[in-house]
């Protein structure tokens, strides 16, 4: 059973999905520390310390480390 050429996913679309998750995240931890500037500079810093981890963190887990082998 062949499947109609109409029917078939684009081959682009998880690639460009992907990148606009990416731009999402980036701005949602754009916005995340500079609202913790913000507060850092009212006196509380504690949501620019959690911020600043999480970007660390997430920068660390996703980028910096190798992918697992099967």
């Amino acid at each position: 059973m062949t499947i109609p050429l109409a029917s078939r996913p684009k081959a682009g679309t998880l690639q460009a999905m992907n990148f606009l998750l990416a731009v999402v995240a980036y701005l949602v931890i754009g916005a995340v520390l500079g609202l913790g500037i913000l507060l850092a500079v009212k006196g509380s810093p504690w949501l620019l310390v959690i911020g600043f981890l999480a970007y660390v963190i997430a920068f660390g887990r996703i980028g910096c480390l190798p992918k697992k082998s099967h």
